[in-house]
């Protein structure tokens, strides 16, 4: 059923080493790198990179200052926005200190909330102005 070839004159192919087969691996492979060769960067603990860094903090930190006038900044002029859902802004007011240009929105707020549980509108600028429809009340500075 079976013949075998036997002798030097009937050469045996076995795998890929038939000829329409490529070869195994033209090129030798280098060998896979090892886990327990020396890092490419050397590593520092962590005692040591805090030291590095305290001392670059202190090297960089400035000479103290000598008495020198503090310029005041100037306040820029706040201003009241009431924004509406449909994204219409009116502006209600304008306040060179930033603290009462707050509690007249928290006064505006408040005024607000007292109309709608009331069921009342609110006249801003002479306009009749329904809770439910205000998004907002927006304290700005003016730029």
């Amino acid at each position: 059923m079976y013949e075998f070839a036997s002798g030097v004159a009937a050469p045996v192919a076995v795998g890929l080493m038939g000829t329409q087969d490529p070869p195994l691996s033209p090129e030798p492979i280098a060998p896979a790198p090892s886990n327990f060769e020396p890092p490419a960067v050397p590593l520092r603990s962590f005692e040591a990179i805090l030291a590095e860094h305290a001392a670059t903090v202190v090297a960089a930190a400035p000479e103290p200052a000598t008495a020198v006038e503090a310029v005041p900044e100037p306040t820029a002029t706040r201003r009241i926005v009431l924004t509406m859902l449909g994204g219409e802004q009116l502006e209600l007011a304008a306040y060179d200190d930033r603290d009462e240009a707050v509690g007249a929105a928290r006064e505006l707020m408040t005024r607000f909330s007292s109309a709608e549980s009331a069921g009342e509108w609110p006249e801003l600028d002479g306009r009749f102005v329904r809770p439910a429809s205000v998004a907002s009340i927006d304290v700005l500075s003016a730029d």
